[in-house]
């Protein structure tokens, strides 16, 4: 398995990088600063997403990188960084990455070191493991836990208080650090560099100001004094006799007057409608009558033609009847007697003679009728022309009495309408003279109020009201002039403590308060030279430059006090049992501050790498059973592969690596006699038997086929002649076929270890 082709096209500062991997051994070489470590985590981000989870703080940069990485294995290469990832081409999680296949910073030690050595185990043999009490209690002491079950980190005095000493340094660097980058962003440096222009310049403000506030005194001065002349001007000018209460007096009598005029020709406009009105009903009235007089000549005659026709109506009503009677009788008469012959002739005499008769008593009734009609038709005729003559427009005596009534109600309305109209004219007498009382009222109102405002006016010798109204205004201005020098100097100097002072005492009081005023104030200056707006934008700087350094001294002072706060809490710190010195505040600046940083990092690191490593041995452990923990020591031996790598990298001085499944731990043999455990060994062993387990186990996960490494300067700490040696076991890998990839900041890797070993350099330049 290896790497054949890389290409980074964007991660954070990153520049575009492309590389072809040829050679089995490669270093990619350059200076502090020049993106290695970018590099690096881009790659393994393309390999993995999910590396986080097993190399923490492996993201310096917050975004994925975008590129690809081809791997070949089996023959076949498949690009990564695509949507596909390493673990979909081999059985690797990225706990093996990190375990196995990467190192970085000198860091060789396994995570979770023993649950790691199970899962191997798991899946190369199916490893099933039970707790072992004895080697858990061990695990938890070292490691500074509170127990075996709970295994989170002690703060027992027993376990040097290291849950304790972990979340108090892991808070102080994170306070510092958070400090700092509020420190960076106010500028700290500029901050005390600003403080001294601030106060130069702020005193610089002051004495100009001081210079405008005495030239505003003698300008005051100036306008308080011409103030208090015309206050003593005013009161001596204030002897008119005029008021605005006798003005709005005058102004109400002369608009009652106005009114008054105002209503007289209302009243007279009124009168004579009123006259108009009375004339036309005079008018009208003699209309009426003139048309009523006729009317009245005949009522007589009317009265009489309607007496002859009741006279005639009762005595002749039956007679009018009997002429209808007539006809009948006559008919009658005819018929009885025609019928009576017939009925003879035909033998009927009985008949006959009955019919006769009746016709006989007809003939006679009919007789009498007719003279009765006839003297009726002779008076009709005489009330008919009665009726005429008196002037009513009839033809027969039925049309007289509705003749009679049309008259009488026509001379009604027209009576009717004659006296309503002598009424209206009394009512238009009665209003006429309510009007003549009215005019008379008010020209007398107009003639009181006339002689009062003259009276008023010769009072005061005014010739008419605008005159009058023209000295109130002269007065009254004289006196606002009065009231407001008056105001102006009781704001500025206030009043005599007597409870009512009068003007005298006023006057006296406000010239002393102006003696009193510039007193003391420098007579050099002129109050020409007072500028209200220069005045103004001085105490507005003046305001600004006393805030502005308040606040720069302010942020000095907390930055002081927060150096001596931090400092305390570093000295509190109890670090000797965990890392081989102290942590110390060396320098009182920022640039100690991030040194202080970088220590404490280390110092949390250290605890929960101890920790971790513990609770990755008893995770791996829980529950080995005696016939399987032989399993595990499978994979380490006199003849494995993890001790041909430490033996060849030590120079023969160790002969085996082996695995103690009672004690949970790695042995090394020296000598062939000598036993020693990774506690003992220094820390570049320590680093080697790491590295040299890693191959191990690599080629046990691969079958045997060889994979690749990724190491970030493996062997830091090594001495130059380790240095040269593990080189020597890195060369042979290659030349066994694995893949080297080895970045490096070291001079004598980039330099004499590429030159030795006649390897690939790719020179890396700074991030700009």
């Amino acid at each position: 398995m290896k790497l054949t082709d890389i290409q980074i096209d964007h991660y954070g500062p990153l520049p575009r990088f492309t590389h072809e991997c040829g050679d089995n051994f490669e270093v990619f070489y350059g200076p502090n600063e020049s993106g290695k470590t970018l590099l690096l985590e881009a790659v393994l981000k393309l390999l993995e997403p999910d590396i986080e989870s097993a190399i923490p703080h492996v993201s310096r940069v917050d975004e994925s990188p975008s590129g690809h990485v081809v791997v070949e294995t089996g023959g076949t290469e498949q690009k990564l960084g695509d949507g596909s990832v390493l673990s979909d081409l081999v059985d690797l999680s990225p706990q093996h990455l990190r375990n196995i296949f990467v190192i970085r910073d000198s860091d060789l030690q396994l995570r979770d070191e023993h649950e790691f050595y199970d899962s191997v185990t798991q899946q190369i043999g199916d490893l099933h493991t039970n707790e072992i009490d004895a080697i858990q209690s061990r695990l938890v002491e070292h490691g500074r836990l509170t127990s075996v079950s709970g295994r989170g980190l002690s703060s027992a005095r027993s376990r040097s208080n290291a849950a304790d000493v972990r979340d108090q340094a892991d808070d102080l660097a994170v306070d510092i650090q958070e400090y700092i980058a509020d420190a960076e962003a106010n500028d700290i440096a500029a901050a005390e560099r600003e403080v001294v222009a601030v106060t130069t310049e702020l005193q610089r403000c002051e004495d100009e100001l001081e210079t405008q506030e005495a030239a505003e005194t003698w300008d005051t001065h100036a306008t308080l004094t011409e103030r208090l002349t015309t206050y003593r001007e005013a009161i001596e000018q204030l002897d008119d006799e005029v008021s605005q209460s006798t003005l709005k007096e005058l102004e109400q009598l002369n608009r009652e007057i106005v009114a008054a005029e105002d209503e007289i020709e209302d009243l007279e406009n009124k009168r004579s409608s009123l006259r108009e009105e009375r004339t036309q009903l005079k008018t009208e009235k003699d209309s009426v009558e003139a048309e009523l007089a006729p009317l009245e000549a005949r009522a007589d005659d009317i009265d009489e033609v309607e007496q002859a026709l009741a006279s005639f109506r009762e005595s002749h009503g039956e007679a009018v009847g009997a002429s209808r009677g007539m006809r009948f009788a006559k008919y009658t008469a005819l018929v009885g007697l025609g019928l009576g012959g017939v009925a003879a002739i035909v033998g009927s005499t009985i008949a006959g003679i009955l019919l006769a008769v009746i016709g006989a008593i007809a003939a006679g009734w009919y007789g009498l009728q007719h003279r009765s009609v006839a003297a009726a038709e002779r008076e009709q005729e005489q009330v008919l022309q009665q009726a005429q003559d008196a002037g009513l427009d009839v033809t027969t005596t039925d049309e007289i009495g509705p003749a009679i009534r049309a008259f009488r109600d026509e001379l009604a309305g027209l009576q009717d309408r004659r006296n309503e109209l002598e009424r209206q004219i009394e009512v238009k007498d009665e209003l006429i003279e309510e009007r003549n009382d009215d005019l008379e009222t008010e020209r007398e109102e107009r003639r009181s109020n006339q002689e009062k405002k003259q009276t008023v006016l010769q009072e005061v010798d005014a010739a008419d009201i605008e005159e009058y109204r023209e000295r109130v205004t002269a007065l009254e201005a004289l006196e606002r002039k009065r009231d407001q020098a008056a105001q102006s100097l009781t704001d500025a100097l206030g009043t005599p403590s007597t409870t009512t002072p009068d003007q005298e005492a006023k006057l006296e009081y406000w010239e002393s308060e102006l003696d009193a005023l510039v007193a003391g104030v420098d007579e050099s200056v002129d109050a020409d030279e007072y500028d209200s707006d220069r005045l103004a934008t001085l105490r507005k700087q003046q305001e600004e430059l006393t805030q502005r350094r308040d606040e720069l001294t302010e942020q000095l002072e907390t930055h002081d006090r927060r150096l001596r706060e931090f400092d305390e809490r570093i000295q509190a710190l109890s670090a000797e049992p965990f890392l081989d010195e102290s942590v110390s505040l060396r320098s009182r600046s920022i640039e100690g501050l991030q040194d202080v940083v970088h220590d404490l990092n280390q110092l949390v690191e250290q605890i929960e790498r101890d920790a971790d490593i513990a609770r990755e041995a008893l995770d791996i452990f829980d529950g080995i059973e005696a016939e399987e923990e032989q399993k595990i020591t499978d994979l380490f031996g006199t003849e494995s592969r993890a001790t041909d790598v430490f033996q060849a990298i030590t120079d023969d001085r160790y002969t085996g690596v082996t695995y103690d499944a009672d004690e949970r731990v790695l042995q090394v043999h020296r000598d062939g006699q000598e036993v020693l455990t990774p506690k003992q060994l220094s820390h570049g062993t320590t680093e080697q038997l790491y590295f040299s387990a890693r191959v191990g186990l690599a080629e046990q996960l691969l079958s045997s086929e060889p994979g690749f490494f990724l190491l970030d300067d493996a062997f830091l700490p090594a001495d130059r002649t380790r240095l040269q040696e593990g080189f020597d076991v890195l060369r042979e890998l290659a030349d066994d076929g694995w893949q080297i990839l080895y970045f490096t900041a070291k001079d004598e890797v980039g330099n004499d270890l590429v030159e030795t070993h006649d390897l690939h350099c790719r020179m890396l330049d700074p991030l700009s």
